[in-house]
């Protein structure tokens, strides 16, 4: 808390205090020379009925209004001023186009919220729109109170309580002429120098007295952009008024430029104002001007260390603009089917007052874009019909919007009157016509390589006639990741399908299985009584994934820098003791190559049956004395000729330890993160025989270094799927820059009421913070959102402020994500509470999240809810086919009672805390999670705790798993350390078939020993675990390690190979006395382990195992 953010509390509801009332008849309102008290003081009510808001009744504005409940007299709305204040008149208003009405009303106040007496008693006052404007003006003697609150007991026009404005007026220590007009500001774009926390540039507009921003520090300054030249009258500027705000001196300069320039020029020269909360907390700055966007410039604050603004308001009117606006739509024909030329047909009018230039309308079946029309230039007070051939429509209902001037090309007096929506559904009949549709499946359902893969194809007819008789052919074809087809499989279905009816057809042969991923597509025939307008959706796509038979099997081939010739000065650089205080020790392999100086190169030769246009590579370069990053650059050759330039930069990595949370800048401890990726498209793929070459150009005094590239062919763009909302239909613009997370929601609410797929077209999309699927109080049951390929679709958060970027789930039913690429601008875990991951929250039931590329997040997948009690746990979860790499801690971690749930098939890289978990966390009454499962994903570069972690609960399984290079934790940890539940009631957790190579450490952020496996008992006994099918190499200190004095009971290997084990040449121990890597070492006296089958060489202790007095080894 911070000089001094409180809530309100809410007011209760009681009486007391009789204070002498006089009311009379209404009277035309007049209020000239004095301040409405209410504004922008906080507003309670008994109710409120859809979106009508009580905060509506004293914005300024008299269009917008609150309505209380339905059906449920008596109802009241209640403003708080803040202190007790002296008021003698009332003005109630609602909007000046309504109907005439009477309202029941009366008035109380109260001193401290929780007693009240009657200011007015009870009366009929008439609202009418002639002569009052909708107004009613209630006189009393002066009384001194801080809550007022209106009573209504009835209304004759609508079973509720309404009203737009609720002004309050009275003596106050404000000045004495009021705003005039409506505060234009609210919801606007507004911007800030810097912020503080969570104290940003949008809670000085958010109409909410309650949340301010903060600068970081002074000077600072917000700015507000109007959109549209506004004729300026004066600025309000507000602090939440309660009295736990300190009064506080703020220097302030206003500052302002027109449409026409983008130059700040002063408007109100800088001067001390004073904010103090027993006079409202608020200043009004008369300004005379007019202007598009308003700058405060604040130089110094007596109560914090920058400028602090609650409410940014400014008053005004628009200037001389174009005003578009649509007044009509229609469609034709009247009444069409589904195979019918639609015409739709829109009424633009410029209500302006001079003349609109060229712009176009976009029109909208169900929030998709169907089409966009021109319209020519507009001369103030004219009007056009333009018109859209919309082609064909599948039967429904669909409701018809219009959009001129949606992209913004016309700055207008007012943008929010520039939607129209046809007040009737424009409804499509269906053709007859059968629709055959048909949805592949395969044997075994997972396929390994080498298996005999069977399919079948279920067909139906989802039209409202029945199929042609005869023979109805169906193919399904098997497709690489670079498009080519590698089998057709055909068959057919013989005879006559009924409406509605549906058959399963055998496909004759089998396709025999090998390493890869591949797209399964199936197409149906045409039917001789499908009409063409049925034939769209014949065609259709399924993802097949073959596993190797350890680790992912992904479509990219490493080049590492033992392949690669060196050139240039280039040099290579290595830590063969996995010496953490070299950068080779976070290499893989331990080795890369340096670029010390201009022409420094490594290059490859592309080969055989490899290549493509997607290259990544992994590189480290040094950071910044403030812990802020490089920027540099290396050079792509091919074939001795320069094809790009490849912008770099140390902005993510580098992070520093001196315990177990990490500092961001230098001199905070030992360093670890220090290699990073960056990914390109080449404008040409690459082709077997070519050599790519990466150089040093740049002429900087920087050192790079080169660890690997991974190539591979990429696929073309998916195009946008049948029956889907795009982003851009919302407003979403690729590659402008600007914020599109707006549109972002919107697009998930129109793709969730319509049950469409939302669709994220190519390009890159800026986010300016959390991104929110659905809201803990309107969870979104099932949603597809899917982009054009993660080598197309890039989502980057621009925010790099703690809980202000990622997404947050909140899903019921069914999830399916896929084809995105994922970047943000977050490089701090902020001691742990950065709140910034890749995806968390409510991930719902039988959810898929594939084919992902998760990056430089918190952590890439966090699954746990923590927003209800008890909390909602994520039930069959599968992530696969992803790459979840460069975090700053874990790269996926089932919490929170997350069961049944997956990993597969993943690239899981360079992340910072575990890379695969499951954290039987007990927060919010989760319960413990069970059988969730790993396999067959690569978990590389781990520069932290494990490449695979379980943490208690029972029932899971990781299989098929490579584990490499885990310098600094272990490859396999189990652990009873985490608050949450154990492993008290596991009935059996499984690890096998899985290789580990160069992990375990002699120096974990504690200065300790890790073996490759290992398992600590820290609190209670670790229970019913088997290892089976393990090998370990290369370890840097002992292969498996027992420790603490919790227990170990029934834990079983199986088959396991240890080859290496002390490559760190270290015997200092943490734990026991010196010894170099064992096979299997313990600390701890309590407890057995059973080894069946246990093959070692190269162990570099003398005796093998270096086991503790008490523990009970057994080998067999």
């Amino acid at each position: 808390m911070r000089n001094k953010h409180v809530a309100w509390p809410l007011v209760v509801t009681m009486l007391i205090s009789i204070l002498f009332t006089t009311a009379g008849p209404a009277v035309p309102v007049s209020a000239a020379g004095e301040t409405n008290l209410s504004l922008g003081k906080a507003v309670t009510a008994s109710g409120q009925s859809q979106t009508y808001s009580p905060s509506n009744v004293n914005d300024g504005n008299q269009g917008t209004y609150w309505e209380s409940t339905n059906q449920a007299f008596p109802q009241w709305i209640q403003v708080d001023l803040g202190a007790n204040t002296s008021i003698d008149r009332i003005v109630l208003k609602l909007p000046s186009n309504w109907e005439s009405r009477s309202q029941t009303l009366s008035v109380q106040g109260s001193v401290n919220g929780s007693t009240f007496t009657s200011i007015v008693d009870s009366a009929d006052y008439e609202f009418s729109p002639s002569g009052t404007g909708n107004a009613v003006t209630l006189h009393f003697d002066e009384t001194n109170t801080r809550y007022v609150r209106l009573n209504v007991t009835g209304n004759t026009t609508w079973p509720a309580a309404q009203l737009s404005e609720f002004e309050i007026y009275g003596s106050a220590d404000s000045p004495s002429t009021p705003p005039t007009g409506d505060n234009i500001s609210i919801g606007k774009p507004v911007t800030a120098s810097s912020s503080t926390f969570t104290y940003v540039a949008s809670n000085a507009n958010d109409n909410d007295i309650h949340t301010y921003w903060e600068g970081g520090s002074n000077p600072s300054s917000l700015t507000l952009d109007l959109g549209s030249d506004h004729e300026i009258t004066s600025i309000v500027l507000k602090l939440n008024p309660s009295a736990e705000w300190g009064t506080r001196t703020q220097t302030i300069q206003v500052l302002g430029h027109n449409q026409g320039s983008t130059n700040f020029s002063n408007l109100v020269s800088a001067q001390a104002y004073t904010f103090n909360p027993a006079s409202g907390n608020l200043v009004t700055i008369p300004v005379t001007a007019t202007a598009k966007r308003l700058q405060l410039n604040i130089t110094s604050n007596s109560g914090a260390p920058a400028g602090q603004i609650a409410e940014f308001e400014v008053y005004g009117k628009p200037g001389q603009n174009p005003d578009l606006t649509i007044t009509g739509l229609s469609w034709t024909p009247s009444s069409p089917l589904e195979n019918d030329q639609i015409t739709l047909q829109a009424i633009v009018k410029n209500i302006g007052g001079v003349e609109a230039p060229p712009t176009t309308v976009n029109f909208y079946l169900n929030s998709t874009l169907a089409g966009t029309s021109p319209v020519g230039a507009l001369a103030a007070g004219a009007s056009t019909t333009v018109s859209l051939q919309a082609g064909t429509y599948a039967a429904a209902s669909y409701s018809l919007r219009a959009k001129v001037d949606e992209n913004n090309q016309i700055i207008e007096q007012n943008k929010e009157n520039n939607s129209y929506l046809h007040s009737s559904p424009l409804v499509i009949a269906p053709v007859e016509s059968s629709d055959l549709v048909g949805t592949v499946q395969w044997t075994p359902t997972t396929p390994a390589a080498g298996n005999a893969v069977a399919f079948t194809v279920n067909l139906k007819n989802q039209g409202n006639k029945a199929s042609a008789s005869g023979s109805h052919a169906i193919s399904v074809a098997l497709k690489n990741p670079a498009g080519s087809t590698i089998q057709t499989l055909n068959g057919a279905y013989n005879g006559t399908l009924a409406a509605g009816a549906s058959t399963s057809v055998t496909i004759p042969g089998t396709w025999t299985a090998a390493n890869g991923s591949y797209t399964v597509t199936t197409t149906v025939a045409a039917d001789a009584n499908e009409a063409p307008v049925k034939r769209e959706n014949n065609v259709s796509q399924a993802n097949l994934s073959v596993d190797s038979s350890r680790g992912a099997s992904m479509p990219y081939t490493r080049y590492d820098t033992d392949d690669a010739a060196q050139g240039g000065g280039a040099i290579l650089k290595t830590a063969p003791t996995f010496d953490q205080a070299l950068t080779a020790s976070e290499a893989s392999g331990q080795s890369y190559v340096a670029l010390p100086s201009n022409g420094s190169n490594l290059e490859w030769t592309v080969r055989q049956g490899e290549g493509g246009a997607g290259v990544t590579m992994r590189y480290t370069m040094p950071d910044s004395s403030n812990g802020m990053g490089l920027n540099g650059s290396l050079d792509v050759y091919v074939n001795g000729a320069k094809k790009k330039t490849i912008p770099l930069s140390s902005y993510y990595s580098w992070q520093y330890f001196s315990s177990d949370h990490p500092e961001d800048a230098p001199g905070g401890g030992r360093p670890l993160f220090r290699f990073d990726e960056v990914h390109w498209k080449m404008d040409t793929p690459l082709q077997p025989g070519d050599k790519i070459r990466i150089q040093k150009s740049n002429a900087d005094n920087l050192e790079y270094g080169v660890d690997f590239i991974e190539v591979e062919p990429v696929p073309a763009a998916i195009a946008r799927p049948a029956n889907s909302v795009s982003v851009t239909d919302l407003g979403a613009v690729a590659n402008d820059g600007n914020d599109d997370l707006q549109a972002f929601e919107a697009a998930v609410q129109a793709a969730a009421s319509s049950g469409k797929t939302l669709y994220i077209p190519e390009g890159t999309f800026h986010l300016g913070n959390m991104w929110k699927v659905g809201s803990v109080g309107n969870m979104i049951n099932d949603i597809k959102i899917m982009g054009a390929g993660i080598w197309h679709t890039n989502i980057q958060f621009t925010n790099p402020n703690a809980a202000s970027g990622g997404i947050s789930l909140r899903v019921t039913g069914q999830l399916d994500f896929s084809h995105i690429y994922l970047n943000s601008n977050l490089r701090s875990r902020y001691n742990q509470n950065a709140v910034y991951k890749g995806f968390m929250d409510n991930f719902g039931t039988n959810s898929k999240i594939h084919n992902v590329w998760v990056e430089h997040f918190e952590c890439g997948f966090w699954v746990g809810d923590y927003a209800h009690t008890p909390a909602i746990i994520a039930d069959g979860l599968i992530i696969e086919n992803s790459r979840v790499r460069n975090n700053l801690a874990d790269g996926v971690n089932f919490a929170q009672g997350t069961s049944n749930s997956t990993v597969r098939n993943s690239s899981i890289r360079n992340n910072g805390d575990d890379g695969l978990a499951v954290w039987t966390s007990n927060v919010n009454g989760a319960p413990a999670g069970v059988n969730n499962t790993f396999s067959y994903n690569t978990i590389e570069n781990n520069w932290r705790a494990a490449a695979i972690a379980f943490f208690g609960g029972s029932g899971h399984k990781a299989t098929h798993n490579l584990i490499v290079d885990t310098v600094g934790g272990s490859g396999i940890r189990m652990n009873t350390v985490f608050p949450g539940y154990h492993f008290q009631n596991n009935t059996g957790i499984l690890f096998s078939d899985t290789t580990i190579i160069g992990s375990g450490t002699s120096k974990d952020l504690y200065n300790g020993e890790r073996g490759a496996i290992d398992l600590e008992a820290s609190n209670n006994p670790i229970r019913n675990v088997t290892f089976t099918n393990i090998d370990i190499r290369n370890t840097q200190r002992s292969a498996v390690q027992f420790g603490y004095s919790g227990g170990f009971q029934n834990i079983v290997f199986n088959h396991i190979n240890i080859d290496g084990t002390g490559l760190d040449g270290i015997t200092t121990s943490r734990f026991s006395t010196p010894h170099p890597g064992a096979a299997i070492y313990t600390y701890t006296g309590n407890g057995s382990a059973t080894f069946n089958n246990l093959t070692t060489r190269n162990i570099a202790h003398p005796n093998l195992y270096f086991i503790q007095n008490g523990f009970n080894l057994i080998l067999q």
